[in-house]
Formats: structure tokens, sequence, C-alpha cells
């Protein structure tokens, strides 16, 4: 990952379902990442995201359902769709949407993270 000062990373927020070991690199590289805790509902990390303007880390499929969790109500989605989820490949892509997007660029939106790179919805 690019050198980036911390104002010009995405907060995050992290679904119970993301590996600690992903969060503990992403917190080695300066990010500003909530763990959700283990047993919250997809409305309290959608609801936290929203109220700490966090963009929100998850595998879980109901959140690239956009009547459930419209991505413009939402600082930010990353649904990560990569098989398997080994956390080097998961970073990998992930440090690249990090450069590529800046901060700013995530409010309204939904990334569905795969190997072939990034897609918006």
């Amino acid at each position: 990952m690019r050198n980036m000062s911390s104002s010009n990373k995405p907060k995050l927020i992290s679904d119970e379902n993301i590996p600690v070991g992903l969060t503990e690199l992403l917190i080695k590289e300066g990010f500003d990442i909530k763990k959700i805790p283990i047993g919250a509902t997809d409305k309290i990390l959608s609801n936290l995201a929203k109220a700490e303007s966090r963009v929100i880390l998850t595998f879980d499929k109901h959140f690239i359902d956009k009547n459930l969790f419209p991505p413009k109500e939402h600082p930010g989605i990353i649904f990560i769709d990569l098989h398997p989820p080994r956390i080097e490949v998961i970073f990998s892509s992930l440090s690249k949407l990090f450069n590529e997007i800046s901060p700013i660029e995530f409010s309204g939106k939904l990334f569905i993270l795969s190997l072939f790179g990034f897609r918006i919805k």
C-alpha cells in the first residue's frame, strides 16, 4: 500500500465475519477501524456505520441488497467476494481499492471486491 496519511484513508467498520488478522493488518497500516461485536445485527452495523461515518467491510450478502441497505444512505459499503477468503489476498485487493478511490468517493456507493478488482454499484 502506498504511504497514505490517515486523512487519506476512509474510517472503517468491520462486520463480525471479517477475520481478526485482516483487521490487525489494516490497523498496522494506520486505518481507523472499529470491529463490530460478535452477535450484532446487520441493522446495528448499518446504524453504527452511519452514525460514525465509517465504510462497512463485510462478507455478508445482505449488504448487496439495495432494498435492505441502500448504498446512498451509507458512508460506503465494501462487499468482499473473494474465495477462498485468504487474508493476504483480501488485504492486497483492499490496498488496490484504497489506492484508487479517495475516502470521499466511498460515500453512497457499494463496492464489490473480487479477484478481478472491484465494481461500483
